[in-house]
C-alpha cells in the first residue's frame, strides 16, 4: 500500500495535534478562569509546534496569577490585623 508522499510529513503533526486535544480543554478552563479568551487558548494549544512555546507562556502566567492572588492575600491580612 503506497502512501502520499505528504502523508509521511503530516502524520507526526496530526498526532502531535490531537494528543493537544486534553491539554486545549484544560488551557480553555484555565483561560475562563484567568479572564482570557478561551478560543484563542485552545487554538493556540491545538496547533502544532506554536504549543510547544504557548505551553510556557501558560505556564508563567498561570504562576504569576497565583502569586498576584497571594500577595493580595498577604495585603488583606496585614490590612486586618491588629498592629502590634
Amino acid at each position: 500500500m503506497q502512501h502520499a508522499p505528504g502523508f509521511a510529513f503530516a502524520f507526526p503533526f496530526i498526532v502531535w495535534g490531537l494528543l493537544g486535544i486534553p491539554l486545549a480543554i484544560g488551557n480553555g478552563l484555565l483561560a475562563r478562569r484567568l479572564g482570557k479568551s478561551v478560543v484563542l487558548w485552545v487554538v493556540l494549544t491545538i496547533i502544532p509546534v506554536v504549543n510547544f512555546v504557548f505551553v510556557y507562556c501558560v505556564m508563567f502566567m498561570v504562576i504569576f496569577a497565583v502569586l498576584d492572588r497571594l500577595a493580595g492575600v498577604a495585603d488583606d491580612l496585614r490590612r486586618l490585623a491588629p498592629e502590634r
